[in-house]
């Protein structure tokens, strides 16, 4: 597939596509049930992976941060929690799959951070990954938090991505990753903006 052709749109109100298809229901499931009340309630923001008019992939942003027990690891001195957006939800249409079209989502993401850094603050790029998809998200420049379990992958919703249920448990266990937006990283590409 051609990459040239692909764009990054930011989904409306109640655009969602329905002939989405990923191996993943709940991510079907998130376009149906949450996308758009997340997007008026200024929770989220979707944003469509678009190839010949076709929506190929989507992902879901936020703004969220790293608790300060995460500056010592990220070799960070601040005073309080460390500013981040976070990759909510990140999907390939099952069609499309092994493409690079989740590559270039998340080199969007990126990109919108680095804006984000020079403009507001911004220090790493998170995603809470399900464990199969931690090799893709290596390949693509994240590391693993070395306390790299996280009960949810929402946390906007459902709170800090270290909270447990009252039994101390996790329901669903994902891989906290991230990308350090390190100053020599910023100084390097600030200007490289969404295009």
């Amino acid at each position: 597939m051609d990459l040239a052709g692909l764009e990054i749109i930011k989904a409306g109100g109640g655009d969602a596509p329905s002939d989405f298809k990923c191996a993943n229901r709940e991510f079907v499931l998130y376009l149906d049930a949450s996308a758009a009340y997340d997007q008026q309630q200024r929770m989220g923001q979707v944003y469509w992976a678009v190839y010949k008019k076709r929506v190929v992939g989507y992902m879901a942003l936020a703004m969220g941060s790293a608790g300060s027990e995460r500056q010592a690891e990220l070799g960070i001195d601040t005073h309080g929690s460390i500013p981040a957006l976070v990759i909510t939800r990140l999907a390939t249409d099952e069609r499309y799959e092994r493409r690079g079209i989740g590559r270039y989502m998340v080199s969007y993401a990126v990109r919108l951070a680095r804006i984000m850094a020079m403009d507001a603050g911004c220090r790493i790029v998170l995603a809470n990954s399900e464990p199969d998809a931690t090799e893709f998200y290596e390949a693509v420049g994240f590391a693993k938090f070395r306390n790299d379990r996280a009960c949810d992958p929402d946390p906007i919703r459902h709170g800090p991505v270290e909270e447990t249920g009252a039994d101390g448990r996790c329901d669903a266990e994902y891989v906290s990753m991230y990308i350090d937006m390190g100053l020599s990283e910023l100084r390097a590409g600030w200007n490289d903006g969404p295009r």
